[in-house]
């Protein structure tokens, strides 16, 4: 089977701005764990024993966070700042064994994606590429895949700009093949074959897998298949709603063998991973992921579908539910939070109302008595600052 993976992980997360001016997206917390801590236990649960990380936007951090951990497989880093997706595994080729088919992963999605089975769909094909295939409601956000009978792919269409050019491209390609799955999208999720990579060797143009490897081999005959991955769980957390949805899945056990940080205290779904103090009549309504070293204070009640990171602090009476807290968060009292996303070093003043799509950024205070829905609050300036460089300007 296969054994090695390459996880993209350099991306700067724009669209999940606020919270990624601070933090690379891969190490964004999911039931407080970090997004690329869920894709390596996923890995590793599938056999793969060499992980290699491709890193470029906070790259440091990332790498910092790796060697931090212990991880039951071999996890690398390879930091030579890439162009796009494909770039990204050139730049690594001499960390992959040359005579061997690997997989190429996305840092930024959480999936339960069964990786043994795309392993065996793609080597008893001797495919030269497999990409992993989702049925969505809405493909125009995504790479389009056409699909012939034999699962092979006769189009790759990488994110359409229009439904005209959609429609256009279907009625095309009905006349051309008896069976096409209009709504399967590009997961991100590759299995390649040697061939591959001696391809982006000779061919240094080639920057974007699915604007430019995976139309090249489509038009010079090697075999691309396309394989459904069913009723996986896969999530792409590219927009602040998409990331509190993923949180709210993984804590409704949806992403199972994944779960959220802690010891589970109650079947209903409450994990806690250190010290919880709690005060007369604090109230926690599953299902909720509670860090280490947090206080409740009397009458708070947090829950349901609520993370909250380390170290922080729920006064009396504040009301918390379809949120997602950092950590080193303080939360004033009679306080209210819901559908809200609350980054590391805030302070959230007395009877404060922050609710739907509101995104506070790291190191912000919100004042006692205000209300927010559907704001964005940027961090503050000092931690905008990244080797003497403003990545954004708050004045």
């Amino acid at each position: 089977m296969i054994k090695t993976a390459v996880v993209l992980a350099g991306g700067r997360g724009t669209r999940l701005r606020p919270l990624t001016y601070v933090v690379p997206k891969p190490l964004v917390p999911v039931g407080n764990v970090p997004l690329l801590a869920h894709i390596i236990r996923l890995l590793s649960l599938h056999g793969i024993e060499r992980v290699v990380v491709v890193v470029n936007y906070l790259g440091e951090d990332i790498a910092d966070y790796v060697s931090s951990r212990k991880w039951g497989t071999l996890v690398e880093i390879c930091d030579e700042k890439p162009i796009d997706t494909a770039d990204a595994v050139r730049k690594c080729c001499e960390m992959i064994p040359s005579d061997e088919d690997f997989f190429v992963v996305m840092g930024d999605v959480l999936t339960n994606i069964d990786l043994t089975g795309l392993a065996k769909f793609h080597l008893e094909r001797k495919a030269d590429a497999t990409i992993s295939l989702k049925n969505v409601d809405n493909p125009l956000e995504y790479g389009l895949v056409l699909l012939d009978n034999d699962n092979k792919i006769e189009l790759f269409l990488e994110k359409p700009l229009s439904l005209e050019i959609y429609l256009m491209t279907l009625a095309y390609y009905r006349r051309k093949t008896r069976s096409h799955y209009a709504n399967y999208v590009n997961t991100g999720f590759y299995v390649l074959s040697p061939c591959v990579l001696r391809i982006l060797k000779e061919e240094p143009y080639l920057m974007d897998f699915g604007s430019h490897v995976f139309p090249y081999l489509l038009e010079n005959g090697y075999r691309v298949f396309g394989w459904d991955m069913g009723s996986s769980y896969w999530r792409d957390l590219g927009r602040p709603k998409m990331y509190l949805e993923a949180n709210r899945n993984l804590l409704e056990r949806r992403v199972e063998p994944l779960q959220p940080r802690g010891e589970l205290k109650d079947p209903a779904g409450i994990w806690v991973a250190g010290e919880l103090e709690l005060e007369p009549e604090a109230i926690i309504i599953p299902p909720v992921a509670i860090g280490s070293n947090v206080r409740m204070g009397s009458k708070a009640v947090v829950g349901p579908y609520v993370s909250i990171g380390d170290n922080c602090i729920i006064s009396p009476e504040a009301r918390i539910r379809n949120s997602v807290i950092w950590s080193d968060v303080k939360v004033g009292p009679k306080t209210i939070i819901d559908g809200s996303i609350v980054a590391s070093d805030v302070v959230v003043g007395a009877g404060a109302r922050l609710g739907t799509d509101t995104v506070i950024g790291h190191g912000s205070v919100i004042k006692d008595g205000t209300t927010l829905t559907s704001k964005v609050v940027p961090p503050t300036k000092a931690l905008l600052r990244r080797n003497a460089e403003i990545i954004y300007d708050v004045s």
